[in-house]
């Protein structure tokens, strides 16, 4: 029987496959559906970057009694702005766009981190070691993309 904490490890690792596949677009020089491996990567990267910020909307409704749930929810909307401004720079500006994702990712992760800590709230067991794996190796996979 798998259990939800194997569910949760399978499917955040899963979700690198997109922005290595992107990668390899890319490196490759090669384009799908008429679209260039950057507009697949800043695509997904933008998704991926929301998602994480509608967890931290979720967290800020179920602790809406606790002092730092207003600047959750605040934060978590900046941070979807962000990824639909990088979303707008992405056929001009891949650069800029790649940055902003980026740095939205390390901005989501400090922020969940900071948020746990003065809960003091259990949280699923292994749920911050993944997440700083999978924000580091996100973070890095936009670095290739500014470099290649």
């Amino acid at each position: 029987m798998t259990t939800t904490r194997s569910t949760m490890l399978q499917l955040g690792y899963l979700g690198l496959l997109p922005f290595l596949f992107s990668l390899i677009l890319i490196l490759s020089e090669r384009t799908l559906f008429n679209l260039t491996g950057q507009q697949f990567f800043i695509a997904y990267s933008a998704v991926i970057l929301s998602f994480l910020s509608g967890v931290l909307w979720g967290n800020a409704i179920d602790h809406y009694y606790h002092r730092l749930s207003r600047n959750a929810l605040i934060l978590s909307n900046l941070f979807v702005l962000l990824a639909w401004g990088a979303l707008l720079q992405e056929n001009k500006h891949y650069a800029i766009a790649t940055v902003l994702l980026a740095a939205g990712y390390i901005a989501v992760w400090y922020a969940e981190k900071i948020i746990r800590k003065v809960e003091k709230e259990a949280e699923p067991k292994g749920y911050q070691l993944m997440r700083g794996k999978l924000t580091s190796g996100v973070v890095f996979m936009h670095g290739l993309v500014l470099l290649a």
